[in-house]
């Protein structure tokens, strides 16, 4: 794969990636990882503690939301910033998948925590097939 696992881009009061992955679960990482990179550079990251994370959908779209979601949720509640994700099961029948997410509770000392995501928008957001694999689309509300 040529292009880059995903891209930032500027819309209104909000802020959007574009994601690409070989497969769907790479696709769910790279977003991961590209939502999180969005708070705090990735380096900053050590992989000290982990979480299982599992969620479904109605769809692909609602799927990649709800594990977005769930991301954005533990660090609302347990201040936890990850690195390293590894998707353990993924249905794209069944539209569920169970993944681990590694990284740390946030430090203001070691993190520039650059911006706080809200939610993940359901504006515009699309799972799309590729030539290459897959590209989503997600707008996140900061």
């Amino acid at each position: 794969m040529d292009e880059l696992p995903f891209e930032v881009f500027e819309h209104t009061a909000d802020v959007g990636l574009q994601v690409y992955g070989r497969t769907l679960p790479e696709l769910f990482i790279h977003a991961a990882e590209g939502m999180e990179s969005l708070m705090v550079p990735l380096e900053q990251v050590e992989p000290r503690v982990s979480r299982e994370v599992e969620v479904e959908g109605d769809d692909l779209v609602s799927l990649l939301i709800a594990w977005l979601s769930r991301l954005i949720f533990l660090f609302d509640t347990e201040f936890l910033l990850f690195r390293q994700f590894e998707i353990e099961d993924f249905s794209e029948t069944q539209l569920k998948m169970k993944a681990h997410a590694s990284g740390e509770p946030y430090d203001e000392q070691r993190h520039e925590l650059s911006s706080a995501i809200k939610a993940v928008t359901r504006h515009q957001a699309e799972v799309v097939p590729t030539a290459h694999g897959y590209q989503a689309r997600i707008i996140f509300d900061i």
